[in-house]
């Protein structure tokens, strides 16, 4: 996993506890926590970042991955502001992941692994969107989904209705926007 994601993971952590919250995380872990932004490092270290956090935040994994999710996709919007700028919606936002947006993030981390989204549109207000990743953080997914349309202050309703870890081939969501 990229650097990147660890050094997003203690600002969201620092930003809404404190330090040493972040240096309890990383103690508890077991792990370094000296990530360059463009390193690479093992998918092991995150999930006993985010297995440490559970702990000390008191949440269930899958909590943890939706709300790191939620909260990293404004600071990939900041971040990388050309990535979200010629969008202006959750759904045109969505709809770009696999021929726009992953692709840039490539560009700009060569050996990244990004996870494959489908869609299926129902109505104009809503899509179905299928997950694919080797990693299976369809929660992180499901979080990057709602922090999407907090950054376009749109109200989403998200159900994962299928699901790999529930023995589903893939994962599905069935987004809403009202």
């Amino acid at each position: 996993m990229k650097g990147i994601i660890f050094n997003m993971f203690n600002d969201i952590v620092v930003s809404r506890f404190d330090e040493q919250t972040w240096e309890d995380i990383l103690d508890h872990a077991r792990v370094s926590g000296a990530y360059s932004s463009v390193g690479n490092y093992a998918d092991q270290d995150m999930f006993a970042l985010v297995n440490a956090a559970c702990e000390h935040l008191e949440m269930t994994p899958q909590e943890c991955l939706q709300w790191l999710g939620r909260e990293m996709l404004p600071q990939l919007g900041r971040l990388y502001p050309g990535m979200l700028e010629h969008y202006q919606s959750t759904f045109s936002t969505l709809k770009a992941l696999n021929n726009v947006i992953h692709p840039e993030v490539v560009r700009y981390h060569p050996d990244a692994i990004v996870p494959v989204f489908h869609y299926h549109e129902v109505s104009d207000n809503s899509m179905v969107m299928e997950y694919r990743s080797a990693r299976g953080i369809c929660s992180f997914a499901h979080g990057l989904m709602l922090g999407c349309s907090d950054y376009y202050n749109e109200a989403a309703e998200i159900d994962h209705f299928q699901c790999r870890h529930r023995g589903d081939e893939h994962c599905l969501f069935r987004i809403v926007i009202r």
